[in-house]
């Protein structure tokens, strides 16, 4: 795993250690090598509900404890992230049920190797307003309003710095960035359907990116879908590998 894959994991680690340790009624389940986040509050979304881990037999001694741990807390689907190459996970996975559900694209991105010196800021604002990002991500991808209201205040109080473009008055788009370890980690990128097509997220990619440098980040990291995975190839991110998401529903 090269070293700018390990800085997206272990940003992705605290993105959910976030979510364990902050969601209302949220607990993290921990052991050498595997940390997942469980998350009461969203119990039908697996995005949030998931597994990261270090090692492959940590994990596969792990699967009893976590099925129950999430069965406990009535969770009704959660996931676990493998890289394309870990084909001994993917395996032991299926074996107990689990699906994939998705494959984003891991991508990565050196910070001085930015192609652009500035961003058009007009409308665009950072916010804590985790409701708003909640109902952003809600409409963008179609889910009920309200599933995610709840989970997404993990990310208040300056955990996540969030932006957000406008439109006619109205948060329109958004992405959140959370630091750690001087790895610029970009989550929950959403734009509402009526906004889309106006270059917002690209925009606010620009703004969130030269303020994670200001800040002294070296590197950024997300996991893209098929739809975003364009958008951020012209940003300069870099494509590593799939990185697997084996549901269990």
């Amino acid at each position: 795993m090269g070293d700018q894959l390990i800085a997206m994991h272990a940003n992705l680690r605290a993105f959910y250690r976030l979510l364990g340790e902050r969601s209302p009624g949220g607990s993290l389940f921990e052991r050498a090598g595997v940390l997942a986040a469980i998350v009461p509050s969203c119990p039908h979304r697996s995005i949030v509900n998931a597994v990261v881990y270090d090692d492959t037999d940590a994990l596969i001694a792990a699967q009893e404890e976590l099925r129950a741990a999430y069965a406990h807390a009535g969770v009704r689907a959660w996931t676990v992230w493998v890289t394309e190459g870990d084909r001994v996970a993917g395996e032991a996975l299926a074996r107990r049920g689990h699906r994939i559900d998705a494959s984003p694209r891991a991508m990565t991105l050196e910070l001085r190797r930015l192609g652009f010196a500035e961003a058009n800021a007009q409308g665009f604002e950072q916010t804590d307003d985790t409701a708003a990002i909640a109902t952003l991500n809600e409409r963008a991808y179609g889910l009920p309003e309200g599933e995610f209201s709840a989970a997404m205040t993990a990310f208040g109080g300056g955990a996540l710095v969030f932006h957000v473009a406008h439109l006619d008055g109205r948060p329109a788009a958004c992405v959140g960035a959370l630091d750690h370890e001087a790895d610029c980690g970009i989550y929950l990128v959403a734009t509402a359907p009526a906004a889309r097509g106006r270059g917002l997220a690209s925009g606010l990619m620009r703004r969130a990116l030269l303020d994670a440098r200001a800040r002294g980040c070296a590197t950024s990291s997300l996991q893209a879908t098929q739809a975003g995975f364009p958008v951020y190839r012209r940003l300069g991110y870099r494509d590593v590998c799939a990185i697997n998401m084996w549901e269990h529903r």
